[in-house]
C-alpha cells in the first residue's frame, strides 16, 4: 500500500505545481490583456499597440514566441467581441478564459 501512496502523493504535488504554474501563465496573459485593453482606451489602435510591442521586444531581445504571445493578447483585446470591455473588465475575462481552458 505504501508504494501506491508514495507516487500518489507525488502525482498530487506534481499536480498542484502544474497548476501553480499554469495560474502564474493565465495571470500574466490577463494582465498582458489589461494593458492592451488601457492602450485601446487611450484611443491607440491595434496597429500601433503591435508596432509598440515589437520595438519592446526588439530592445529587450526577446524571444519571437514572447512577440506572438503579444500578438495573440492584441488580437484578442481588439477583437469585436472584447472591444466593449475596459481594462479591469478584459483583465477579469481573459484570466476566466485562460483558467477555464486548464489541461485542454
Amino acid at each position: 500500500m505504501k508504494t501506491i501512496l508514495i507516487p500518489l502523493a507525488l502525482m498530487i504535488l506534481m499536480s498542484g505545481t502544474a497548476h501553480a504554474d499554469y495560474r502564474r501563465y493565465c495571470d500574466s496573459v490577463s494582465t498582458n490583456a489589461e494593458s492592451f485593453a488601457e492602450e485601446r482606451k487611450k484611443g491607440r489602435t491595434k496597429k500601433q499597440v503591435q508596432e509598440d510591442a515589437r520595438l519592446v521586444a526588439q530592445q529587450r531581445e526577446l524571444d519571437p514566441s514572447v512577440l506572438e504571445a503579444w500578438y495573440a493578447e492584441i488580437e484578442w483585446v481588439f477583437s469585436g467581441a472584447q472591444k466593449r470591455y475596459g481594462p479591469v473588465a478584459s483583465r477579469q475575462r481573459r484570466l476566466d478564459e485562460c483558467l477555464a481552458n486548464e489541461g485542454k
